[in-house]
């Protein structure tokens, strides 16, 4: 027996289905709604903005910025720094 809100024919089945179809349509409409006031910088009071937080901070900026113009490679100052060497060049390149 298949558990997808469309299987059946009666009249039940339709109006979850109809429900089913609302209930989707709401849903994204909200998540669209928070991502336009999270860009606008409105968040809800009380929410925290989503996402992962910045690894690399100003100061760890300024420092992997300082490191690298002293001649210390890329890699070394990560290590120093204990971030990834990836995340490294993209700070540099920011």
């Amino acid at each position: 027996m298949s558990r997808s809100p469309r299987s059946g024919t009666g009249p039940w089945t339709r109006a979850r289905t109809y429900e089913h179809e609302l209930r989707a349509e709401r849903q994204a409409e909200g998540i669209a709604a928070a991502k336009r006031r999270e860009a606008e910088g409105r968040m809800l009071p009380g929410k925290k903005p989503t996402g992962r937080p910045r690894t690399v901070g100003p100061a760890e900026l300024a420092t992997l910025r300082r490191l690298v113009n002293d001649g210390v490679s890329v890699t070394e100052a990560a290590r120093t720094l204990k971030i990834g060497r990836s995340t490294a060049y993209q700070a540099l390149a920011e």
